[in-house]
């Protein structure tokens, strides 16, 4: 019962902190930039509309909320100082019905993610009868990602675990093999370039061995405000794009 008291307690500050927020805590902006770690405004010749982004500073964690106009998505993140870089943890119920309901992990997913010099470092498991599964490795930039998948029982330093994380990523495309379904490959590496266009942003698989300059067309996103922070909410539209299968 003091789980599910602190879950809806958790539901309405978020609800009520993007419908009624305090000025002296929570400023309003455009949306947050994961990248550089900073606020950014709405022009002068911007109406403020949803969705938005509240920032709150302190000296060790900014807190943000994503704030739509269907409440129900509202959505708060939490960035810890770490000194050399920033920290921030995301959890994902794989059954979050199943999870509603029950008040109990189904297949908790884990995400945790290091911000340091506008790139994003991500270690993603889940923990199956208390029993951690590691599923991938990502590091992000706003030019491209790697992508790199693991075996389950594979782990990174419990001493230093962003190191940890840019050593085994810093080699993959001299240790590890690109990604095809031809073969199992325990650990294997997908590369992919991106481009922002106006509101759109393209993303383009550039597997190995081909000539194409930033690869074959894979996803597209349209942004909405909150721009990159935001982009996988409203998912892919490639089938809607009118562009080149390979650029």
């Amino acid at each position: 019962m003091k789980t599910r008291n602190t879950i809806i307690a958790l539901t309405v500050l978020v609800l009520s902190a993007c419908s009624g927020y305090n000025q002296d805590t929570y400023r309003v902006y455009k949306t947050f930039d994961e990248y550089a770690m900073k606020e950014i405004p709405f022009k002068i010749t911007e109406k403020k509309s949803l969705p938005y982004a509240m920032v709150k500073r302190n000296d060790d964690t900014i807190r943000v909320l994503l704030c739509f106009a269907d409440t129900t998505q509202n959505q708060s993140i939490v960035y810890i100082n770490k000194g050399e870089y920033w920290y921030n943890l995301k959890k994902y119920q794989t059954d979050p019905i199943l999870y509603y309901f029950t008040l109990c992990d189904t297949v908790p997913t884990y995400t945790e993610r290091y911000i340091q010099n506008d790139t994003i470092w991500e270690y993603k498991y889940n923990i199956r009868n208390s029993i951690l599964e590691s599923i991938s490795l990502t590091r992000h930039t706003r030019n491209n990602e790697v992508y790199i998948s693991v075996p389950d029982t594979f782990r990174i330093s419990e001493s230093n675990r962003l190191d940890s994380i840019k050593n085994f990523i810093s080699l993959y495309s001299e240790k590890y093999p690109y990604y095809t379904s031809k073969k199992i490959q325990p650990i294997h590496y997908s590369y992919y370039n991106k481009i922002l266009r106006n509101d759109t942003l393209y993303i383009y698989e550039k597997p190995a061995g081909t000539n194409y300059r930033l690869g074959e067309l894979f996803s597209v996103y349209k942004m909405s405000n909150l721009g990159i922070i935001d982009m996988y909410r409203g998912g892919s539209i490639i089938y809607e794009a009118k562009v080149p299968k390979a650029e």
